[in-house]
C-alpha cells in the first residue's frame, strides 16, 4: 500500500493541476476539465473514504491492490460522471443543444415556478401537442405582465425543445463544452456501483487462499 501511494499521489497532484487548468485558464475545456475532475476525486476516494478503502483492501486481498485500486476507481468515477451528466441535463443549456426548434405558447393563465423562469406552456412536434416547462428569459418573462396575449388567448416563443422541457430564444444560452457529459445515462452510475459492491462482496465471500494461510491451517 505504502508503494501504491508513493505513486498516486504525485499522480494526484498532477490531476489537479491539469483540472485547475482546463477548468479555470481554459474555458473551452470544461469538459475535459470534470472528466479529469470525476477521475481524480474517484481515484482519491479509495484512500480518503474510510468504507471504500476497507472495500478495496478486502478487493485487493483478493486480486491484488492494482486491481482495487483501479476497480474501486473507475467504478467511483463512473459514479460521478453519472451524476454530473444528471446536473447537465438539467439546466437550459443541455436543451437547447440538443432540442429541436419549435414555437411554444403559454396561456394567459400562466404558472411559473417559485425560482428561474420557467413556466408552464405547450407546443406542437411531430403532429403532437407536448405540455411542460418552458424556461426564458427575465426580459420575456417581463413581457408576460406587459403585453397582451395573442388571440388565441396565449403568448408565443421561439425556442427550442426537448422532451417536455424549452428553452426559449431570448435565453441567448451558450452551452458550456460540458453539457456532453448530460448524455452519460444515470444507469451507468448504477451499474458502476453494483459492480464495485459484486466486487467487494464476491471478494469477501471468497477471499483468495494463499499456500501460507493453507499451511497454517494443516
Amino acid at each position: 500500500m505504502e508503494r501504491t501511494l508513493l505513486w498516486t499521489v504525485p499522480l494526484g497532484l498532477l490531476l489537479v493541476v491539469l483540472a485547475e487548468w482546463a477548468l479555470l485558464a481554459n474555458p473551452g475545456g470544461r469538459l475535459v476539465g470534470l472528466v479529469l475532475l470525476s477521475v481524480l476525486l474517484g481515484f482519491i476516494g479509495v484512500f480518503t473514504l474510510a468504507p471504500v478503502t476497507l472495500a478495496a483492501g478486502a478487493v485487493a486481498d483478493r486480486w491484488g491492490i492494482a486491481a482495487a485500486v483501479v476497480l474501486v476507481g473507475a467504478c467511483l468515477s463512473a459514479g460521478v460522471l453519472a451524476i454530473i451528466g444528471s446536473i447537465e441535463r438539467a439546466k437550459p443549456g443541455y436543451v437547447w443543444k440538443y432540442g429541436e426548434p419549435a414555437s411554444v405558447a403559454i396561456p394567459h393563465d400562466w404558472t411559473c415556478t417559485m425560482s428561474g423562469y420557467t413556466c408552464a406552456g405547450h407546443w406542437t412536434l411531430d403532429g403532437k401537442t407536448v405540455r411542460g416547462g418552458v424556461t426564458m428569459s427575465r426580459a420575456e418573462h417581463r413581457t408576460l405582465r406587459s403585453t397582451t396575449a395573442a388571440a388565441d388567448n396565449a403568448y408565443h416563443f421561439d425556442a427550442r425543445v426537448l422532451g417536455n422541457r424549452a428553452s426559449t430564444a431570448g435565453l441567448h444560452v451558450q452551452p458550456a463544452s460540458s453539457v456532453t457529459l448530460g448524455r452519460v445515462p444515470e444507469w451507468t452510475g448504477w451499474t458502476a456501483g453494483a459492480v464495485g459492491l459484486g466486487a467487494v462482496l464476491f471478494a469477501i465471500v471468497f477471499p483468495r487462499r494463499t499456500s501460507g494461510t493453507v499451511s497454517e491451517a494443516l
